[in-house]
């Protein structure tokens, strides 16, 4: 939601973050088609840790915004993966949650290590980052496009035209700028965060 409390700082850590989130969920489904049979996201060139290859511009400048966003879609063959995709969109927010646990343990050492100003801010942005994490992991389980949870459809053999992305995509923009997004999850994210990045972060 767009509010007072967007300010540049904000707009910044959530650039940061949302950059770190793409590129590990990207990267984490794309790995697991490639294992699963489809061997298409290593010659299109997802089968990487480069940002490039994993941001989608829309779905950074809607997090960037709102606090949620998107990665670019992984294209995938069902035909070719011995499981069905509907085994990807959880794949992405598994590794997403794993990733919100695991900066948490980077945050004491942050503190004893750094300069006190670096410090804090240091520690401010890895617990941000594992809020985005887990608001992420449950957003992008959305069976909508661009979310890799359109890959329940597609498990469903529902198909949609290819501009229903980008429509979908503003659609989810306004949403998330209203409010209505947060208030959707709220209760997912109260249930899920505590048990991955403790009761503090996870109200």
């Amino acid at each position: 939601m767009i509010g007072p409390e967007l300010t540049l700082q904000l707009i910044v850590v959530r650039f940061l973050a949302g950059v770190i989130i793409a590129t590990v969920q990207g990267a984490a489904i794309a790995a697991v088609t490639v294992l699963l049979g489809d061997k298409g996201p290593r010659y299109d060139g997802r089968l990487t840790l480069s940002p490039a290859a994993h941001v989608d511009l829309l779905g950074l400048g809607s997090l960037m915004l709102t606090g949620f966003g998107w990665s670019k879609p992984v294209t995938v063959d069902p035909g070719q993966m011995r499981v069905g995709p509907w085994v990807l969109p959880l794949a992405g927010s598994a590794a997403l949650l794993l990733l919100g646990w695991l900066v948490l343990f980077l945050v004491i050492p942050a503190l004893t290590i750094l300069p006190h100003t670096q410090a804090l801010l240091v520690g401010a942005f890895l617990r941000s980052l594992a809020q985005l994490c887990v608001w992420m992991a449950l957003f992008t389980l959305l069976p909508a496009p661009p979310l890799v949870g359109a890959h329940f459809l597609a498990a469903l053999n529902i198909r949609l035209p290819a501009r229903a992305s980008l429509i979908i995509g503003l659609l989810l923009v306004v949403l998330s700028i209203v409010g209505v997004t947060r208030a959707i999850l709220a209760p997912a994210y109260q249930l899920v965060a505590p048990l991955v990045v403790g009761a503090e972060l996870g109200r």
